[in-house]
């Protein structure tokens, strides 16, 4: 026996352990996670899918870099690479308090590589073969693109070397992959710059053989590398080197001669350039001369020039005056412009090769026009005409014509306004009384109003504006100088100026244009509030609570520009989610620590601005509260407790032993909801609740005593509780419901208890009885069958205790409270008569009435006489039983229907035949009826006969 007991118990604890330990495998703690992107390369987010089982109380995260978090399925993002170990704390409640599970991952976030590299040498004169160094950390894989069109070249080497073939300025790109798989780019425009001498000499050279050429060069690159030798062809079949650019050399054939020159840098750079045609050698021509004609000339008069000379083939004119002419005509015109007796020079050459002729003298006379003129810089349409004509005298004449059809005018010097921008040619014509000779100076004047445009009024901030000059002749400018209103300042000789405005504002602008001839006055042109630079300011602030797991507003405090309306908003809210509202809804970081947010605001002109934060989201407490027990009996208390890593606070107080302590003793009156903060440093703050049903006190009531027929069922009734149970159970339908029925036999007393929860006990037993009474005997009598229309006696029976009768239904009949009635029937039809005695009990029985269709039942009078004396004057059906006529028709003895009804009633005389047909009296004679009727059995007959008229 002894040793039975100690196997049953060694059983029931290895029972009790194996619950157990099923339990825990039921609370383990676990989860999975997703990144974007998959490669865990920075910026990398991780979601993170909770997948404990059983159910815990609360979460406990930790991301291992100081951020935390409650949430059931966090989500959080990490910008820097490394080991990271992901924690997370599964609470369990078990019995006497909570116990918890904790698993975790170690991951490595991959760092996406900062790209650097270098090349041994980035600027030639020549082409070159380059070494390239990358020094990116921890790269694995490098993909190069050297820019010059060859193929990429992917290698796992930091060194690479690439030959370039060709002067050019190339980008160099590397890709770098690092050992986590994460890539990044670098580009590095224009790093590879080949940069070739460019080589200028002055113009070509010519003389007579021998002939000492005097060569000047020059060389210059774009990376400073300066020329070392000079290597000359004078392409007469002689070279020389030199160590500048400048050389002598004799050439001693006639001819034409192509020099080549070749340039070695420092750089070892080596470059040749052919200067076609740049010496001309000759020899003298002889026999030259040449003639005037005439030998004496007013001064703009033309005269002719004819030179004579042997194997010339060019002719250089020096006419006395200041001009000069070259070509290859030895017959010209020329008009001088100047006076006096004027020696005119000419030499004939060949191939560069001349020969003087004796000079000439001319003698020219009359004076010479010419002016000066200056703008006016206060006025800048008046133009200040200075006479500096030559020869003039006290009898000069004078003429000024300003190529604006306006008045001439004869004045020595002139004053004139433009009122009409353009180009005017000036004359100044001078006479001379008593003389033939005149002459005309011509110049062109440029009459304009300096403006300038940048075709715009209003522009987005970081656009660009084309500022352009107008009106200004391009030719006169020396240089303009823009000076903007956010102070920037810049100096040009072209005409248009692109500009970057980076600043928001109203600017006034400024143009000063310089001319080259100091006539022209400088212009300014000032504008003030040239230019509205527009942008909306996108900013941005988080509401009071910026706290993982809750809610976080955003309040948007984005400035427009006046009367511009922002036309999108968009916000990068840092956690995955984006939104394209104003103000975006409240969203949710999962996770404690930084946030990035940006705010990109555009208006309706297309102005753009954006602006990030950082936003700190604090770690938020755990609360979870319980009930000892979620249901307790009226009158008793149950222990709550509030699991937190907060500061907690119940805020429900009623009975309640404590606000401030996270187990306090709860002894509601009624069904309660205990609520609970837990709030820490930050001021985040978290809720949770738990109900308390409290199960009222029964206050049961019963149905008085009642009896029961024999036989027949009572439904007892009992209020005030939620759970019964009677007893005892005989004749019940269910002794645990409010409202069991029962058919006693015999007279019984029932007892009734009642809770209202399985918890509370049962409260005192009530009683009631149910008394059983005797049921009446009845009897309705035989079922009969009559002919319809006739009348039925009914005669029921029954025992002596009955005190009330009642027949159903009542049709047809005369009383349905008497045991002895009579009835019309008109159909068959069944009865039913109850009795009911003192005590109330009632016996039914049924009796059934047949009816049998007899067409005896119907009366047709065989004669009838219409005279109007009351008595007979109508023919129609009569009787009893017929539901319905279908069709009532009379015929003469000629088959004409003088008579016909339907669907009409037995004995009804106002259907019957009066003895007219159509209006008038029928002869006495004998006619047909026929007759089509329904019984009260529904049965159809026919009938037919005749009948005489009389009169």
């Amino acid at each position: 026996m002894k040793y039975l007991q100690a196997k049953c118990f060694r059983t029931l604890l290895l029972l009790i352990s194996l619950l157990q330990a099923n339990c825990l495998l039921a609370q383990k703690a676990d989860f999975t996670y997703t990144a974007s992107p998959g490669n865990l390369c920075t910026p990398v987010t991780l979601t993170l899918r909770n997948t404990s089982t059983g159910t815990p109380l609360t979460y406990n995260w930790d991301f291992g870099d100081g951020r935390t978090s409650h949430e059931e399925h966090p989500q959080v993002t990490y910008t820097t690479g490394g080991p990271v170990k992901i924690t997370l704390e599964a609470v369990y409640k078990v019995s006497g308090g909570t116990t918890t599970s904790t698993y975790w991952r170690d991951l490595v976030v991959g760092a996406t590589p900062q790209v650097i590299f270098s090349a041994d040498v980035t600027k030639s004169c020549k082409v070159f073969t380059a070494n390239f160094t990358d020094a990116t950390t921890g790269a694995a894989s490098r993909t190069w693109d050297f820019g010059d069109g060859t193929a990429p070249v992917t290698t796992s080497n930091a060194y690479i070397p690439h030959q370039y073939t060709r002067a050019g300025k190339f980008d160099v790109t590397l890709t770098v992959t690092n050992r986590n798989g994460c890539t990044a780019t670098l580009k590095k425009d224009a790093y590879i710059d080949i940069s070739l001498p460019q080589i200028t000499m002055a113009t070509p050279l010519s003389g007579c053989v021998p002939y000492t050429a005097a060569f000047s060069a020059t060389s210059t690159n774009d990376i400073n590398d300066p020329v070392v030798s000079w290597a000359w062809n004078f392409g007469d079949g002689n070279t020389q080197s030199t160590t500048n650019g400048n050389v002598n050399h004799v050439y001693t054939q006639t001819g034409t001669y192509n020099v080549g020159v070749t340039v070695t840098t420092q750089g070892q750079c080596v470059v040749t350039s052919s200067f076609d045609k740049f010496v001309h050698t000759g020899n003298p021509p002889s026999n030259v001369s040449f003639t005037v004609s005439p030998a004496s000339t007013c001064v703009g008069d033309p005269v002719r020039l004819l030179a004579n000379a042997s194997f010339a083939d060019t002719y250089s004119w020096d006419f006395g005056d200041g001009k000069t002419e070259s070509g290859s005509s030895n017959d010209i015109r020329h008009s001088f412009n100047a006076n006096g007796m004027l020696t005119v020079q000419m030499k004939a050459g060949s191939n560069g090769c001349f020969t003087a002729a004796s000079p000439v003298t001319v003698d020219v006379t009359g004076p010479v026009s010419q002016f000066s003129v200056v703008r006016d810089c206060a006025d800048k349409s008046k133009f200040i005409f200075t006479n500096n004509s030559i020869g003039t005298s006290a009898n000069s004449t004078y003429q000024w014509d300003f190529g604006d059809n306006s008045p001439l005018v004869n004045t020595m010097d002139a004053v004139h306004n433009y009122t009409i921008p353009g180009n005017y040619t000036v004359r100044l014509t001078i006479g001379e009384i008593g003389n033939n000779c005149n002459h005309s100076s011509f110049q062109t004047i440029y009459y304009f109003r300096a403006d300038f445009t940048a075709g715009v009024n209003s522009i987005c901030r970081g656009s660009k504006a084309t500022y352009g000059v107008l009106n200004v002749p391009l030719g006169l400018v020396s240089s303009y100088t823009w000076q903007f209103g956010d102070g920037t300042t810049f100096t040009t000789t072209d005409q248009t100026y692109i500009k970057t405005w980076a600043t928001t504002g109203t600017f006034d602008n400024q143009l000063t244009i310089r001319y080259k001839d100091p006539a022209y006055c400088d212009d300014i042109v000032y504008k003030p509030d040239d230019i509205d630079i527009l942008a909306p300011q996108a900013d941005f602030t988080t509401g009071p609570v910026t706290c993982a797991g809750q809610a976080v507003s955003f309040i948007n405090n984005t400035i427009t520009s006046p009367n511009i309306p922002i036309a999108n908003w968009y916000w990068d809210l840092g956690n995955g989610l984006s939104s394209t509202a104003q103000t975006p809804p409240a969203t949710k970081y999962s996770a404690s620590g930084g946030q990035a947010v940006k705010l990109v605001v555009t208006d309706a002109r297309n102005c753009r601005d954006s602006i990030s934060k950082t936003i700190n989201i604090h770690p938020t407490p755990v609360v979870k509260a319980s009930a000892q027990q979620p249901k307790i009996c009226e009158g008793n208390s149950v222990n709550l407790n509030a699991l937190s890593d907060g500061t907690v606070q119940w805020l429900t107080t009623n009975q309640l032993s404590c606000v401030f302590c996270t187990d306090p003793v709860a002894s509601p009156l009624a069904s309660t909801r205990y609520h609970v903060q837990a709030s820490n440093v930050y001021g985040c703050t978290v809720y949770d609740s738990t109900d308390v049903v409290v199960v009222p006190k029964v206050n049961l009531a019963v149905s008085n005593d009642t009896i029961a027929c024999y036989g027949t069922s009572v439904q007892l009734k009992a209020t005030g509780a939620t759970i019964y149970n009677w007893t005892p159970v005989t004749g019940l339908t269910n002794n645990t419901i409010a409202n069991p029925v029962t058919t006693p036999i015999e007279d019984i007393t029932y007892q009734v208890t009642g809770t209202n929860d399985a918890i509370c006990p049962m409260s005192a037993p009530l009683s009631v009885k149910v008394s059983v009474k005797p049921v009446p005997q009845v009897n309705a009598g035989k079922d009969q069958t009559v002919m319809v229309g006739d009348i039925v006696r009914l005669m029921a029976s029954g025992s002596p205790d009955i005190v009330k009768w009642k027949w159903s239904p009542d049709d047809y009949l005369d009383n349905t409270s008497s045991p002895y009635v009579t009835a019309a029937v008109r159909k068959p039809i069944t009865y039913s008569i109850t009795g009911t005695n003192q005590f109330g009990c009632t016996k039914s029985d049924i009796m059934n009435v047949d009816l049998v269709c007899n067409t005896d039942v119907v009366f047709i009078p065989n004669t009838f006489s219409p005279n109007g004396d009351g008595q007979n004057d109508i023919f129609y059906p009569r009787g009893k039983g017929i539901s319905l006529i279908k069709s009532f028709r009379i015929f003469n003895r000629w088959g004409q229907e003088v008579h016909h009804r339907e669907r009409i009633n037995i004995d009804d005389i106002s259907t019957g035949w009066n003895g007219s047909f159509n209006g008038k009296p029928q002869p006495s004679d004998v006619y047909i009826y026929f007759i089509e009727a329904y019984c009260d059995t529904n049965e159809f007959f026919q009938m037919k006969g005749n009948v005489t008229l009389l009169r």
